[in-house]
């Protein structure tokens, strides 16, 4: 094939399909080798290719979703300050700034220019999320980025192939753990070099110059999939707001989604201010990609994305609100203002959309636990588990995975490996998901103690969400559960978390965690009886659960 300004259905398909195939050898290559729990079994990480200009054109299948939307931010950044005709093969660049990558200092983007020709043809990119950046293990009392860990500015990990050893010992000396860091960030390295030669394979196959065309064909596809999507909606203003924990205080969030022609703009004008402590403000590059993502999934979900899935996409929130913070707040836990983003979008969208919006989730919850052993071994791993999903029209909550994000439940016998930690119970609750028509799916119970004949207390890192505002039920249905957090079977009020960090002396003592199940969609006494006997044969679901009014 020559090149040409424009590609047969058939082939492009193909060729974009082999794009994403590139991408997903990328995501498989971090996958194989990273070391940390977070990475190589929570799989918080992503890997996308993107032209010479910094836009992207095709991401891993199993890419955390906000990481491609912010991937192209930070390569346009690499590339305004190091022009592309500046580059050289083996070159590789680095920051986890929250301002131009994801939005906290624990997410490392690697950009590692391609070259053919001569000429730089386009980028392979990987965000992964660290096991340790630095910083205060209690994040709920970090009052600056400062506190946070170690912020990486924009620069040059490898320049012409040789190592920045002064970069690289700055992030060896101020990270937990150093070794699994590193590690892991040579995971990111390798699977960027593995694009790369893939990426010239593909070029030289097909006797293509660059990826310019095939690039704007595949960008200009999935930009008129997504117009047709919102033309199919009625214009007008939608407007919603949500209430989510905060830390001293809650948090108010509002929207307004105008749809005009064949365009979409959001405006978070009437959210709160920033926080002064506690990590749960958010950059705007954050907002906007736990924005474009929720309205991708509503409008377009079958078509791949990149760049030209989000043009039509405007986002705005005042400066200084808690969703475009500036420097130097605290954003270490984002997720906790962040992660309500899409149930803000959907109740504004329900009038519009009710076939489609999905009921509040359970959102996942996190362990993290460090230390030192008797040995003088460190220990460092993250636990991640997943409350239930929402209802929505014709469909119960689909699961119990981690969406917004698409990190995985890490297994049990992972965690229990790398710590010493015996996890006693890890079950679905009875009579833990929203009630409607259709229900939402079902949370978790979680047991966790000290691993028996262990000789030292241990500490338990804990930044629990959901402890005030519940997943909210959607067209009359009704709320999922609390989350509760029990230490020794006495349940802890929101006060008594503080800091986040649970200390257990020995093997008798208990952390309890119940996360909750996602909200129900419709009255629950139009729930079919043949689905509510259903339920209470699985035994998840009890006669006095299923009653209505109960």
């Amino acid at each position: 094939m020559t090149r040409a300004r424009t590609f047969d259905p058939v082939s492009l398909e193909i060729m974009w399909s082999r794009l994403i195939g590139i991408a997903d050898d990328m995501w498989t290559t971090v996958l194989r080798t990273a070391v940390s729990t977070i990475i190589g079994a929570a799989q918080d990480f992503g890997c996308e290719i993107l032209d010479a200009e910094g836009h992207s054109v095709a991401h891993s299948n199993r890419s955390m979703p906000v990481f491609n939307i912010v991937m192209p931010t930070v390569t346009r950044a690499v590339i305004e300050r190091y022009p592309v005709e500046t580059m050289r093969p083996g070159d590789v660049f680095v920051t986890n700034d929250p301002w131009l990558c994801a939005g906290h200092l624990d997410d490392i983007a690697t950009i590692t220019p391609v070259f053919h020709g001569g000429r730089v043809v386009a980028f392979a990119v990987t965000v992964a999320h660290t096991s340790s950046i630095g910083g205060a293990l209690a994040r709920r009392t970090v009052r600056d980025i400062y506190e946070e860990g170690l912020r990486i500015p924009l620069l040059k990990l490898y320049d012409a192939g040789e190592l920045n050893e002064t970069a690289w010992a700055f992030i060896r000396e101020n990270v937990r753990t150093a070794d699994m860091v590193l590690t892991d960030i040579e995971a990111t390295l390798t699977a960027n070099d593995l694009g790369a030669r893939r990426i010239v394979a593909f070029l030289e196959e097909y006797g293509l110059p660059d990826l310019v065309d095939v690039a704007r064909a595949i960008q200009e596809h999935s930009e008129r999939a997504m117009r047709e999507a919102i033309r199919a909606l009625p214009d007008g203003d939608y407007e919603h707001e949500v209430w989510a924990d905060g830390l001293d205080e809650p948090v108010h969030l509002r929207c307004r989604v105008t749809v005009r022609g064949d365009e979409i703009t959001v405006d978070y004008a009437g959210s709160d201010p920033e926080r002064p402590r506690g990590g749960i403000n958010c950059t705007l590059t954050y907002t906007k990609a736990h924005t474009v993502y929720p309205l991708k999934c509503l409008l377009s979900p079958t078509v791949p994305a990149n760049e030209g899935t989000f043009r039509p996409f405007t986002i705005t929130a005042p400066e200084g609100s808690i969703l475009n913070c500036r420097v130097p707040a605290s954003v270490g836990s984002r997720v906790r203002t962040g992660w309500h983003i899409h149930s803000l979008l959907f109740g504004a969208l329900e009038r519009a959309l009710p076939d489609r919006v999905q009921a509040g989730n359970g959102l996942m919850n996190s362990v993290h636990v460090y230390g030192q052993e008797p040995n003088g071994r460190f220990y460092n791993a993250h636990f991640f588990i997943a409350g239930g999903r929402g209802a929505s029209r014709g469909r119960d909550g689909i699961g119990r995975n981690c969406f917004p994000s698409s990190a995985r439940n890490v297994p049990v016998e992972v965690f229990e490996a790398r710590t010493p930690v015996l996890i006693h119970t890890r079950e679905l609750r009875e009579d833990s998901a929203g009630r409607g028509q259709w229900r939402g799916a079902f949370g978790h119970r979680l047991e966790m103690g000290v691993l028996p004949g262990y000789p030292a207390p241990v500490s338990f890192f804990i930044d629990p969400d959901r402890l005030r505002f519940p997943p909210r039920g959607l067209s009359g249905g009704e709320d999922g559960p609390l989350t509760e957090v029990l230490v020794n079977g006495r349940r802890l009020t929101p006060e008594e978390i503080g800091a986040g960090q649970i200390t257990l002396s020995g093997p008798d003592e208990r952390l309890v965690l119940h996360i909750p199940g996602g909200g129900g969609y419709g009255p629950p006494d139009q729930r079919d009886p043949a689905l509510i006997e259903a339920d209470i044969r699985s035994g998840l679901v009890t006669p006095t659960g299923a009653a209505v009014g109960s």
